[in-house]
């Protein structure tokens, strides 16, 4: 508190000027300023904790998926998806839906599906820190708009031919407005750009973890499928060997 305090009297608020004169002198235009401050901090958090890696990819569950998956137990494997809330059991338990209501279906089909999904997972993260991004377009703008405010009241003053006294005093303050938003605006879309580039660089690294992930799980029900596949063509095989072997009641050679 107490560096919170120094920063906010000598370097945020030079000459003495504390924090809520220099909103007071911002003019109108600083409250959508604070509004948009607001929503970028809500939005901050709700970005940290949807980002964590226990959010998107739980490593502890992918062990667990292996074993129900060679199990063949789908029913305790949507069961712990349910459970184990997460952007990657997400996609898997769409896979596990997919696989009970179609049981004919080719790997290529489950690829599909999980592509597909992957990606709709993958936007959702994306599109949340979209918003740090707005913020960090829309506030320089509205400090911008806030300059040209004040200019125009600086020569406006300037127009009406008297610069002495309190036209003086209201030049510099149309300029001080100008200033102060445009300092606002900055100073709420440089953070809001800096934690955009982190929360990018964040998500993208958990997408390509969660990308392996899938495609680990996607080979397990491959081979899953071959293998049912092969016990299959091999039970088809030993049931016509049986049907030929056998005697026929009616063969007159019997």
């Amino acid at each position: 508190m107490l560096l919170f305090s120094l920063i906010t009297d000598k370097v945020l608020s030079p000459g003495g000027v504390q924090l809520v004169e220099l909103f007071e002198k911002g003019g109108a235009l600083m409250w959508p300023l604070l509004a948009l401050s607001v929503i970028a901090l809500m939005v901050f958090f709700i970005c940290l904790w949807t980002t964590r890696s226990s959010a998107v990819l739980p490593m502890r569950v992918i062990a667990p998926v292996e074993t129900f998956i060679r199990r063949k137990d789908y029913a305790g494997l949507m069961d712990m998806c349910e459970r184990t809330d997460s952007n990657f059991t997400r996609t898997l338990r769409v896979v596990m839906l997919f696989l009970q209501r179609n049981p004919r279906a080719n790997i290529d089909e489950v690829r599909e599906v999980a592509s597909a999904e992957g990606s709709r997972q993958a936007n959702s993260l994306t599109r949340q820190i979209s918003w740090l991004a707005d913020i960090g377009g829309i506030a320089p703008m509205i400090g911008l708009l806030g300059t040209v405010i004040g200019m125009m009241r600086t020569f406006t003053e300037m127009a009406a031919g008297n610069f002495e006294g309190v036209k003086q005093m209201q030049m510099a303050s149309g300029i001080s407005e100008a200033m102060i938003t445009t300092a606002g605006g900055l100073v709420l879309a440089i953070p809001c750009m800096l934690c955009y580039v982190i929360f990018r660089n964040r998500i993208q690294k958990r997408i390509t973890d969660m990308e392996a992930a899938i495609t680990h799980i996607l080979s397990v029900i491959s081979g899953q499928m071959d293998r049912d596949q092969r016990l299959g063509n091999y039970a088809q095989r030993a049931i016509t060997q049986e049907v030929i072997s056998s005697p026929r009641e009616d063969d007159p050679y019997n």
